[in-house]
């Protein structure tokens, strides 16, 4: 390790010691007397600062300095099965709680029906759910699965525990794989109001298709993110067979 990257990844030590010390909210030193403390330029420090304000553990304020911030929750999506298995979804940090915004049985419609691919009139369950990390909203929800297969479902179950592990133990149902879909977009007023911010604030939206062990399509998922608090991250096994192929992302049909 080179002399500079010792300096840098000792600087993100000190900068992290002092976030961890002190309360959200609360000032740190300027980047000229950390600088100074440390021994490192200011082109350096301020890449780290950077990364720390990107990942939401440190806040600037314009003209008033730097503060601690919150930061933000990571999803880690992985390839393949998981070991239990169900879909491979490591469960992301903090303590996950919902509170049931409504729920009822309705018919799937057109646009849920072609998702799922069943007819128009199947009936679904349609949940909608505020999501909580240690009792902050960090998500909605709105979840459409096929009411023949959770009969009498009680929603209140998902208030604390997973609902995956529910169709699991309960029903048998056992998701397998998933089509996901990310996009950034900005909050309307409901999303909002139920997520702490200001209309208009960047959100991160997720469209997730579920298959169980059958093969059969039995979830649509529609969820909005808090994008000041939550981030998503992917791990990715290159075969051999890939090596030579240039990765590069999907356009948009």
């Amino acid at each position: 390790m080179t002399a500079s990257l010792r300096k840098r990844d000792s600087a993100r030590e000190h900068l992290i010691g002092l976030i961890e010390a002190r309360a959200i909210g609360q000032a740190i030193p300027s980047e000229r007397q950390l600088s100074a403390e440390l021994g490192i330029s200011r082109p350096t420090l301020r890449s780290v600062v950077d990364e720390l304000v990107r990942d939401g553990w440190l806040v600037r304020q314009h003209g008033r300095g730097m503060f601690v911030g919150s930061p933000k929750i990571a999803q880690e999506i992985v390839g393949g099965p998981s070991r239990t298995g169900g879909a491979a979804y490591p469960p992301a940090p903090g303590t996950w709680t919902s509170r049931i915004l409504s729920h009822s049985v309705i018919p799937a419609g057109m646009a849920i029906g072609s998702r799922l691919r069943i007819e128009p009139g199947t009936a679904v369950l349609r949940i909608a759910r505020q999501r909580l990390v240690d009792g902050e909203p960090m998500s909605l929800e709105t979840i459409h699965v096929l009411d023949e297969l959770v009969p009498a479902l009680d929603v209140t179950a998902l208030e604390e525990g997973s609902f995956y592990a529910l169709l699991r133990d309960r029903y048998d149902v056992i998701p397998t794989d998933a089509e996901q879909t990310h996009e950034a977009a900005a909050a309307d007023a409901t999303e909002a109001a139920l997520l702490g911010l200001t209309e208009g604030a960047p959100i991160l939206t997720l469209d997730r298709l579920t298959r169980d062990q059958h093969g059969r399509l039995f979830e649509y998922t529609h969820a909005s993110y808090r994008g000041d608090r939550y981030r998503v991250t992917s791990h990715l096994t290159l075969t051999d067979a890939a090596q030579h192929t240039e990765l590069a992302p999907r356009p948009r049909t």
